[in-house]
């Protein structure tokens, strides 16, 4: 699967039907009924993958497909070049071609949306056309061509707004072109060429190649990329019998472009700008080494420059004045797979596979921008972990060490400072006090980052060997899950020691109290008692819809991330958890992480979401203000006192001090007071032997638990 992610969705379908194998990923994603949870804002961008234009003598509009989303951007190269943003379009699913006819521009995200872009800092959806998969589309005047996985269709577009079906027939491509009176499809067995001059009727009139990749027309002249990194020229004067004419080996065409105003040449995404005055012999006169991985490209030869839409490095210009020795002049919005989430003071920290870190400022979820960025895209090992506290993140990246801190005090600029020498890149990281707890394939650590600067590798321990760990912390125990679930002893932190192993497989794990969750790997979430960490025993399970990836708890509620969106679950019952809610997502989550009142998601190639409850009975009770509204005690882990704190709203009747078996301990010193209606205080726990203890504040409506770790000496 870390294979085909970099590749686009039809690259992907194309690669496991060559092989005879199902996509899992469409196979697992039948369409949920949403209800009871709410995207409330989107930063939807990862991959770039299509590039589209609209040119006039004034402008030039640049319609960029990444991620989820499509980017609209001014491109100005007067003095100098210029990308400017103008607005940004968050799609319902992964988005792939993207084409802008007059004032309309159309996008496929497994259906294709229509949109009016003739205000372009205000674009407006006109409609969705739901169709099962549509690999590719083009529009010609009022006519909308599409091929879905099992079918051909044409479609009237006069009114944008309500699409009305012509005709079809059952052929099928992975890439299309449209010219005159046929549509060109583009399959791994064959080329098909459909005459569409009555569009009820569209039907093939002839099939030639293999493994297209790309397909371009003009005038008589078929031209099309395959897979065999070759370039064919075909002559269609009759498309019943189009017979070969010239090609090019060593020429690797994702896309293909002519542009309209020169006969002469025709560029491809890595930049190979080839000669085809002579279409029977066609030469490559000159080639540009861009950054990464390009997947579309259109060119403005009136401006002297080329657009590329690169996979990580976004949208990539680059300069052909001289066609014989173009240049890469400059990149803008590049991102890439979103792999995991870190919420801390109003930020959003994400994990891009070969891209690094993204920072958002999510103060306003409805919104979420980008702050910054540490780029490291097209090296590996990649970025799949990140934790962040103030103005401190961590991420592994690079080789040795594996794992690095960043100063990020301005999030515009990040800076590389220490890295600790762990064995190989992390797959996931908790971050509990001043210790990061990293899962890395076959191996626990335990890193010290009392010194942000200099973080310390002081504890390690063998550990299953996999990948997409999930990893969560609670008291002295670390709960570590992919192949199999193991607990860790980190009492010591300079000697964690595995106390237990279930055997069961997942990649998300959540543990509250003596309640641990896994989201079972196929369609279950389970339920395990750690009363005795050592042998957890499993007490019960909610069944879900689809594969999972990870779990995330709020107070009352349990969301899992599936292959296709969100399930929530109450925990009234906490053994037993209720089905509450469900919603889509652009793509299945890997990651969702809670931080009140809302569930972050880092989906992949479609970047980022925020969703909240709607029902009633799953709803969470959100902040009334700046501060907490649980219970909050620090140090959790002391030998002597503690502070505790909770929020405006929870005056306290009562604070206690519970052993691990629930004998309360009548004796205890305290201080408390309350200040504008929240309950703040002191416990010492000096006279108390060495273990856990829970801490209770009752107010008159709710009570208030969290644990505390007493070590021995005062």
């Amino acid at each position: 699967m870390d294979s085909l992610r970099a590749m686009p969705r039809w690259e992907q379908v194309r690669w496991l039907a060559k092989r005879g194998l199902p996509d899992p990923y469409l196979r697992d994603c039948t369409p949920v009924q949403d209800s009871g949870l709410r995207c409330v804002g989107r930063w939807s961008y990862g991959p770039s993958t299509w590039v589209d234009i609209r040119a006039t003598p004034t402008d030039t509009i640049v319609f960029l497909s990444r991620g989820s989303g499509v980017s609209i951007v001014r491109f100005r190269s007067h003095d100098s070049l210029r990308l400017d943003l103008l607005s940004d379009i968050n799609s319902r699913s992964l988005t792939g071609r993207c084409q802008v006819r007059d004032s309309f521009l159309f996008v496929n995200s497994g259906g294709v949306e229509c949109y009016n872009v003739s205000n372009l800092s205000q674009p407006v959806l006109l409609n969705w056309l739901s169709q099962p998969l549509i690999y590719d589309f083009f529009v010609v005047d009022t006519l909308l061509y599409t091929s879905s996985r099992d079918s051909f269709r044409v479609f009237s577009v006069a009114n944008p707004a309500s699409p009305r079906s012509l005709g079809a027939c059952a052929d099928s491509g992975y890439v299309m072109h449209v010219s005159g009176n046929y549509a060109y499809l583009g399959h791994q067995s064959g080329l098909f060429i459909l005459d569409v001059r009555n569009p009820a009727e569209p039907h093939r009139v002839s099939t030639l190649g293999y493994d297209v990749l790309s397909i371009s027309v003009r005038d008589t002249l078929l031209y099309f990329g395959t897979t065999e990194f070759a370039l064919r020229v075909y002559n269609v004067a009759d498309p019943a019998t189009p017979f070969p004419i010239g090609s090019l080996s060593g020429v690797e065409a994702h896309d293909l472009y002519l542009p309209p105003t020169c006969d002469t040449v025709l560029y491809t995404p890595k930049l190979h700008v080839i000669n085809i005055a002579d279409p029977s012999h066609p030469r490559q006169i000159g080639f540009a080494n861009c950054p990464g991985w390009d997947y579309g490209i259109r060119a403005v030869p009136a401006l002297d420059c080329a657009l590329v839409a690169d996979y990580f490095d976004g949208l990539v210009a680059v300069d052909i004045s001289s066609p014989t020795a173009p240049f890469v002049d400059t990149s803008a919005f590049g991102a890439g797979s979103s792999e995991d989430i870190w919420i801390d003071n109003g930020k959003a920290y994400v994990a891009q596979y070969y891209c690094g870190m993204r920072i958002l400022e999510v103060t306003d979820p409805l919104a979420p921008r980008l702050l910054g960025a540490y780029d490291t895209a097209g090296q590996t090992p990649p970025t799949r972990a990140i934790v962040a506290r103030d103005s401190f993140a961590y991420f592994g990246w690079t080789w040795p060490p594996y794992l690095h801190s960043f100063g990020v005090t301005n999030p515009s600029k990040p800076v590389m400072y220490g890295g600790a020498d762990i064995t190989n890149p992390p797959e996931d990281i908790m971050l509990r006090d001043s210790l990061l707890y990293v899962a890395e394939i076959a191996r626990f650590q335990i890193v010290n980052i009392a010194r942000p600067r200099e973080p310390v590798l002081v504890g390690s321990c063998g550990s299953q060997d996999g990948v997409y760990f999930g990893l969560t912390v609670q008291d002295t125990l670390a709960y570590l899950i992919s192949g199999s679930l193991q607990v860790i002893d980190v009492a010591d932190p300079t000697s964690p020691t595995i106390i237990g192993t279930t055997a069961v497989g997942g990649h998300g794990i959540a543990v509250r109290d003596t309640f641990v969750y896994v989201p079972y790997g196929y369609d279950t979430l389970r339920v395990y008692s750690a009363a005795n960490p050592r042998s957890l025993r499993l007490l019960g399970f909610a069944p879900l819809r689809t594969h999972t990836w990870d779990v995330a708890l709020a107070e009352s509620t349990a969301v899992v991330a599936t292959f296709n969106g969100l399930e929530a679950f109450s925990l009234e019952d906490p053994v037993h958890p209720q089905w509450r809610a469900a919603i889509s997502t652009p793509y299945g989550p890997r990651r969702v992480v809670y931080a009140a009142p809302y569930f972050y998601t880092a989906m992949w190639e479609a970047g980022v979401a925020i969703y909240e409850t709607t029902s009633v009975g799953i709803s969470e009770r959100p902040a009334a203000s700046t501060q907490p509204t649980g219970l909050r005690i620090w140090p959790n882990v002391t030998g002597g006192k503690v502070r505790f704190a909770v929020g405006a709203g929870a005056r306290a009747a009562d604070v206690a001090v519970f052993d691990i078996s629930g004998k309360r301990l009548d004796g205890v010193r305290q201080q408390v007071a309350t200040k504008g209606g929240a309950t703040e205080g002191m416990i010492d726990l000096s006279g108390l032997a060495g273990g856990v203890y829970v801490v209770r504040v009752k107010s008159e409506r709710k009570s208030f638990t969290a644990k505390v770790v007493k070590t021995n000496g005062g």
